[in-house]
């Protein structure tokens, strides 16, 4: 059986937006009917926060994943070459890969400790 109504532009909105978070429908009518023959409805909420310090989380790996390729391509070179004064000219290169990587490190540690929570 086919069901008509009418609802206003802010009632549509409102059930998009109910439709967005609940976990379970597919279509605005499945969540009605759900809603109407009084279902639980399970809604899942967004913490804007946790998005935000995923995020971070995610360029850091990023950071740190571009870090270490350039470090193992130094790396890769240092062993190839048998002169020392070549091996030192790579160990001078690697420096400031390990010092930025010790930064990101030191920022996913801060990160962390923001997450502990006190008693």
């Amino acid at each position: 059986m086919w069901l008509t109504i009418r609802i206003t532009p802010q009632q549509d909105q409102h059930l998009k937006s109910l439709l967005d978070k609940a976990s379970y429908c597919q279509t605005v009518s499945e969540l009605v009917r759900d809603m109407l023959f009084k279902r639980k409805l399970t809604l899942n909420h967004r913490n804007e926060s946790l998005e935000k310090l995923r995020m971070e989380l995610g360029q850091l790996r990023s950071e740190l994943n571009r870090i270490g390729v350039n470090i193992n391509q130094i790396t890769h070179y240092f062993h190839l070459k048998a002169d020392p004064k070549e091996r030192l000219f790579f160990v001078r290169e690697i420096l400031p890969h390990l010092d930025r990587a010790q930064q990101k490190m030191t920022l996913i540690h801060e990160v962390i400790e923001n997450l502990k929570i006190e008693p």
